[in-house]
């Protein structure tokens, strides 16, 4: 996901929008859940006056995994939004680029919820017979 800050510069412009597909691994702070590939990633870049690079977009992902309440194979989308400065007091300029991988990573790891449902009204599962609530009510004796 590299941005060539000199290519824009060279065709006279001082923005230009992105779109990138990205199928690297992230850190997925969830049990079994995985980060579907691609994770779309668009956006613009700004090159400010001091010489540096300013990014804003949003990613959209997918994470795979089971309900933290009812352990159901799940799969949810989610988007975020990222900005970015790189060069002066931001991100270094390696070369006339911008790479935003680290970025991208980041922000989906920070964005994946802590608590992932297969939905909303998830009953669970029992704790006493096992059960999944949202498919069979519970079978213990002692109600």
């Amino acid at each position: 996901m590299i941005i060539d800050v000199n290519a824009i510069k060279r065709a006279g412009k001082t923005s230009q929008k992105f779109f990138f597909e990205y199928d690297g691994e992230f850190d997925v702070p969830l049990p079994n859940a995985t980060v579907l590939a691609p994770v779309k990633v668009l956006g613009e870049v700004f090159l400010t006056e001091n010489g540096g690079a300013e990014t804003e977009g949003e990613i959209v992902f997918t994470v795979k995994g089971e309900c933290t309440r009812c352990l159901a194979e799940t799969e949810k989308e989610f988007s975020a939004e990222f900005s970015e400065v790189f060069g002066a007091d931001g991100i270094k300029i390696v070369g006339g680029k911008i790479d935003l991988t680290k970025t991208v990573k980041e922000t989906v790891t920070v964005n994946i919820p802590i608590t992932f449902l297969c939905r909303e009204d998830c009953k669970g599962i029992c704790v006493g017979c096992g059960a999944n609530l949202n498919e069979s009510e519970c079978k213990c004796n002692n109600k």
